[in-house]
């Protein structure tokens, strides 16, 4: 009986080890590759030469010293009376 136990659990195995050898060998694809981003006709952005860029900010333009900003008035709120310069009504 210990035998035939030991035969079966041997066999088991070897059906599991088949099993999972052919998953295996199935699901293997070939390797994602991702295609270039440049076409050839982007062939003057990858071999142009690097050097410094025009820049957009005017240097040549006259330097402003900021002024402090004037406080604002007071906004009253709708539909109420502002006071008189003497204080209260």
């Amino acid at each position: 009986m210990e035998l035939v136990l030991i035969l079966a659990a041997v066999v088991a195995c070897a059906i599991a080890g088949l099993a999972v050898a052919a998953l295996s060998a199935r699901s293997r694809r070939p390797p994602l590759r991702m295609d270039s981003e440049f076409d050839e006709r982007d062939e003057d952005l990858l071999l142009a030469e690097i050097g410094p860029s025009t820049s957009p900010i005017d240097r040549t333009a006259e330097v402003i010293d900021p002024e402090p900003a004037r406080p604002a008035r007071a906004i009253e709120p709708p539909g109420r009376p502002a006071l008189p310069p003497g204080g209260a009504p």
